[in-house]
């Protein structure tokens, strides 16, 4: 994950982090570590994927 603020920020904006399943409602452990409720599981910080550093899976409307 970026240097761009800390997990507890980032988690604050509910559309930015998800878990490596794609879920977004966590909870911050104050920890190494977050909950992800639709998973039951508790993942690394390091293991989350900040959206923000991800590129759009699709695009719509492009013609090449």
């Amino acid at each position: 994950m970026g240097s761009d603020g800390s997990v507890g920020d980032k988690l604050a904006d509910q559309w930015r982090m998800m878990c490596p399943e794609h879920h977004h409602q966590l909870r911050d452990q104050q920890g190494p570590t977050v909950y992800c409720k639709r998973c039951n599981c508790a993942y690394r910080y390091a293991d989350l994927v900040d959206k923000r550093e991800t590129q759009p899976f699709a695009v719509v409307g492009r013609r090449d």
